[in-house]
């Protein structure tokens, strides 16, 4: 159906220098919107062939997908304009989900897939007011808190004192988690060495396993009975090859993998991706108020990772930028900094990095097919870059430089000065 057929007004943006996600070379050509929908992708489209659509002129500007983050957490609250303290009353932490959400559409992330809440019924909703139309955010993958054998994070749970017991209340859990409404469960299998300064309930250090074979075997059966994905907390190989053989999709971290995790996940490359989450250590190594100590293995775990990634890359595994963003130190808003690291520390080319974030972002979120490229029949979310981040990709992390920002074709954020009334009145086009 055209845009005119519509009956109702399309969008046309013209003269825009695409990229398109793939990681293809930009080209220059004009995209027509129709719906929710991107039906036509061209060298040249006459705006006299559609009267009702509205114009933009993408002159000067990058044309590109709409951004996925990979691992985010809403729940913890903190975002560029609001550092959470954690003691707020439920009330304002609901809130605070909200505003999450819609910090990180700001940014130019239009698509999440999360990492976990404490709060994870309030995230749901936050999905289905997105999908709905009366709430600002991205569209949502929603993850469960992250059970821990001292406590599966919720409040109808007590504590575990029969370490016997974990199996059967994991399972138990998980199926708490789904009658919540998440499309993830998601488990440490490793601990976590940064935590130290805060969280004095921290069971292991970044290597150690926290679950066995069997308890992670029951979780995984209620999520497959129950449709849910699996999500891994996993530095070490051990962690790693642990989520690969009970069918993880996502594995976040990866800090420590060696030669033989890597090779596993070579070969499952096509049923899992990976969030190398390099934004939170890059907040943590920065932070002036609590600078990391010798206990938090930040500079090991960095040192690591930045030899790591690029034999990940190198082997075509899928990454996706999520830096654990959500936290004082590496609040919603910061998101694109990933992609700046993804080039510094692990030696993609900008484009490379965007790919991540766009087409394989697609993919994380189980809509390959129709999010993550600016190409026909795909989801009009796309943005409006002043500039050329296939250049300088630290550019996406000014949102002024966001002149338009589409989801589902329809505008949340559009410089009004570059409406045109047709095609003839933008500036070089013909």
């Amino acid at each position: 159906m055209s845009a005119s057929a519509a009956g109702s007004n399309g969008w046309l943006i013209v003269g825009a220098n695409v990229f398109d996600g793939s990681g293809s070379a930009c080209r220059r050509a004009d995209v027509l919107v129709d719906g929710d929908r991107i039906v036509r992708v061209a060298d040249h489209i006459e705006s006299k062939d559609y009267p009702n659509v509205d114009v933009i002129d993408g002159s000067g500007q990058t044309l590109m997908p709409g951004m996925v983050d990979g691992h985010a957490h809403f729940g913890s609250g903190s975002t560029v304009t609001h550092n959470a303290s954690g003691k707020e009353p439920h009330e304002e932490k609901v809130l605070l989900i909200a505003h999450a959400g819609e910090t990180m559409l700001q940014h130019g992330f239009t698509s999440a897939y999360l990492g976990g809440d404490r709060n994870p019924a309030a995230v749901v909703a936050l999905r289905k007011g997105v999908e709905e139309g009366w709430m600002h955010g991205p569209r949502l993958r929603v993850a469960s808190w992250e059970s821990t054998t001292l406590s599966i994070m919720d409040p109808t749970h007590a504590l575990h004192t029969d370490r016997a017991s974990v199996a059967d209340h994991l399972y138990r859990w998980v199926h708490d988690m789904a009658d919540i409404g998440v499309d993830i469960v998601k488990m440490p299998l490793t601990g976590e060495s940064g935590l130290g300064p805060w969280n004095k309930s921290a069971e292991n250090t970044s290597r150690d396993l926290i679950y066995s074979e069997e308890e992670v075997a029951s979780a995984a059966k209620a999520a497959q009975e129950r449709g849910l994905w699996l999500t891994a907390h996993a530095h070490s190989s051990e962690g790693i090859q642990m989520a690969l053989r009970h069918g993880f999709r996502a594995i976040y971290h990866v800090s420590f993998a060696d030669d033989a995790a890597i090779e596993a996940l070579a070969k499952a490359k096509d049923q899992v991706f990976v969030a190398p989450s390099p934004g939170i250590l890059y907040g943590l190594l920065h932070d002036e108020t609590y600078p990391p100590t010798e206990g938090m293995e930040t500079q090991e775990t960095i040192e690591s990772l930045r030899n790591v990634v690029p034999k990940m890359h190198q082997a075509g595994i899928r990454l996706v930028p999520g830096g654990d963003y959500g936290f004082n130190v590496a609040p919603i808003g910061e998101n694109a900094r990933d992609l700046e690291l993804f080039v510094e520390w692990f030696g993609m080319t900008p484009a490379e990095a965007l790919r991540c974030a766009t087409e394989y972002g697609g993919f994380a979120m189980n809509m390959q097919h129709e999010l993550g490229l600016v190409r026909e029949g795909y989801l009009a979310d796309m943005l409006l870059v002043d500039g050329e981040p296939t250049e300088n990709v630290a550019i996406l992390q000014d949102p002024e430089r966001l002149t338009l920002i589409m989801q589902g074709g329809l505008p949340y954020k559009m410089d009004s000065r570059r409406l045109r009334t047709s095609y003839d009145h933008v500036g070089g086009s013909g």
